[in-house]
């Protein structure tokens, strides 16, 4: 949506800036303690990336084995963040894409989990609701800017839950927006549609961050979207991509695409009159760009990056400023 310009109130809260790069370190900080607490000497987990990356970090400084199931379509920064930790990285096949194996997956999980007394870590209320309390304070570190708009990407739905909760705990009159790819619209399909539980996705998305098919912390969310009154918003892939791009040019905020899906949330909601560019929002940004090589090779790509001479660097610095 190249009318719409970035709003001079237009915040970006960088989690990104988080020790493993992304807001789950909020999560896992919290969860680790409890964990820790128990004696648990193994946790099992299911992960799109950044929760696998922040478990895996706090899990090699507590001693902890830590087993991740994720995709293999997940980025390749995430998962050799994991392992790097010397998290051990078991990938199946549509796991994240494909709802019934993403269901089967998880059922295997709680059984195992059941049987074996092993923590199951899943960045979700549903599952665990003490670790997912730390991420309210995100609502808790925006009331001094008093921003009149959040937007907040949409996967499992447990971040957007996260921040209304922390809001109304405050009893802060924001409105929190959730942004969800169009090809998986648990929550915002489901709010368009004017029901009252989220259902599974049909579609898929390659913003593999918020490619969650599945409702876990869905319903949750759709029913505080109903409460805070705040906007489903539904965006394209290529519009979150596009996002990223202008948030890395015009913002110089290194995010992945799934940290950009707020951004193109604002802009789609602006170029819809639904929310006025002169109140003042926030962003989240959710995730580092280092997180995702392949999304940032992509939008280097699109720059030119000559080969020049040594002795022919002042004639193509000259013809370079009249350009």
């Amino acid at each position: 949506m190249p009318s719409v310009k970035l709003g001079s109130d237009l915040w970006f809260k960088l989690e990104s800036c988080n020790p493993t790069g992304s807001y789950k370190d909020r999560f896992i900080v919290r969860e680790m303690e409890r964990i820790a607490a128990t004696g648990a000497r193994m946790v099992v987990a299911t992960s799109s990336g950044n929760t696998g990356a922040a478990l895996a970090a706090y899990s090699a400084r507590a001693g902890v084995r830590c087993v991740i199931v994720a995709a293999p379509e997940a980025p390749e920064g995430k998962l050799a963040q994991m392992r790097a930790h010397g998290a051990c990285v078991v990938r199946v096949p549509r796991f994240t894409t494909d709802a019934g194996v993403t269901d089967e997956v998880m059922a295997a999980l709680r059984a195992f989990s059941e049987a074996h007394g092993v923590p199951l870590v899943v960045s979700a209320f549903r599952y665990c609701p003490y670790g997912m309390e730390g991420v309210s304070g995100i609502a808790e570190e925006l009331l001094a800017l008093a921003p009149r708009h959040v937007f907040v990407p949409v996967g499992g739905g447990g971040l957007y839950a996260a921040v209304v909760r922390g809001f109304a705990g405050a009893r802060a009159a924001v409105r929190v927006h959730a942004v969800q790819p169009a090809g998986c619209g648990t929550v915002v399909d489901a709010w368009r549609n004017g029901a009252r539980v989220a259902a599974g996705a049909s579609g898929v998305t390659a913003v593999s961050g918020l490619s969650v098919p599945v409702d876990i912390d869905a319903t949750l969310a759709l029913g505080l979207l109903r409460e805070n009154g705040g906007l489903g918003i539904a965006v394209e892939d290529e519009e979150v991509f596009s996002a990223q791009r202008r948030l890395l040019r015009e913002e110089g905020v290194f995010c992945e695409p799934a940290g950009a899906a707020a951004a193109a949330g604002w802009l789609r909601a602006v170029e819809e009159g639904s929310v006025d560019p002169a109140e003042r929002a926030v962003c989240l940004v959710t995730g580092h760009g280092g997180k995702d090589a392949a999304s940032i090779g992509a939008a280097a790509a699109l720059v030119d990056s000559p080969l020049v001479a040594a002795g022919a660097m002042a004639g193509w610095l000259r013809e370079a400023i009249r350009g």
